[in-house]
């Protein structure tokens, strides 16, 4: 406790949402900050997207595309000003953010949990020239905080980048699909997982996400569900 309060003197912690200097104290964001675009209703019932009709059950891609995982639990919608916070996170190194994301995330969760009795938590993959370069693996970070505040083991060996990837942002759907599908390996599931979180930081079509649980369906895992600090909507 005293070491955390002389490092915050040192280094003052930084409101995730707009990056000021945060009061000794204060909590996660700026009091200012009450109105967050978080992953409303109605929602698809699958992935967890924001849809515009409420007799729909799926989003647009949730229909058009099988899924193999059971679940997602999105927790922000893929809007400013959380796009940038989340950004920020990556290329700006502000990896203290997700401090605040990991609360959200166990926040989302609870209502949940009763039912959907997680084993272990498991990070999307990132290659290991990329973590080089970058110094850390943001999805590693949040699923190590999120683990302690859920009192769950986290494994971040069982799923494995080997090649890297051109952005998704770049291709289409066929592309995107082709792109990842060859890029991750899995290891060996530990006997007794059978109910699976993944964690990363953006969903947009799924198609990482899916293969992961893909790789772990295939292994003997039961369900796999999922959360990110934020989704693309689902219109």
């Amino acid at each position: 406790m005293i070491k955390d309060m002389f490092l915050n003197l040192i280094y003052p912690r930084r409101c995730p949402v707009c990056d000021n200097v945060m009061a000794q104290g204060a909590g996660f964001t700026c009091e200012t900050h009450d109105k967050l675009p978080y992953a409303g209703y109605p929602a698809c019932l699958k992935c967890g997207k924001e849809i515009a009709d409420s007799s729909q059950e799926y989003c647009y891609d949730c229909k058009t595309h099988a899924r193999h995982f059971t679940r997602g639990f999105p927790v922000f919608n893929y809007t400013e000003p959380i796009k940038s916070s989340v950004l920020s996170i990556k290329y700006k190194d502000r990896r203290e953010y997700c401090d605040f994301y990991a609360e959200e995330m166990k926040k989302k969760l609870l209502p949940y949990l009763e039912f959907i009795r997680l084993d272990a938590i498991i990070p999307v993959p990132m290659h290991k020239k990329k973590k080089k370069e970058r110094g850390f693996n943001q999805t590693e970070i949040l699923s190590v905080k999120l683990g302690q505040k859920l009192r769950l083991p986290v494994y971040t060996d069982i799923l494995l980048r080997d090649r890297m990837t051109t952005p998704q942002k770049s291709l289409n759907h066929i592309e995107r699909a082709n792109n990842i599908k060859n890029a991750i390996r899995l290891q060996r599931v530990p006997y007794g997982i059978e109910h699976i979180l993944l964690v990363d930081d953006i969903y947009t079509t799924g198609i990482t996400i899916d293969t992961c649980s893909s790789l772990l369906i295939s292994a003997g895992v039961k369900n796999v569900y999922f959360t990110t600090i934020c989704i693309g909507n689902g219109f």
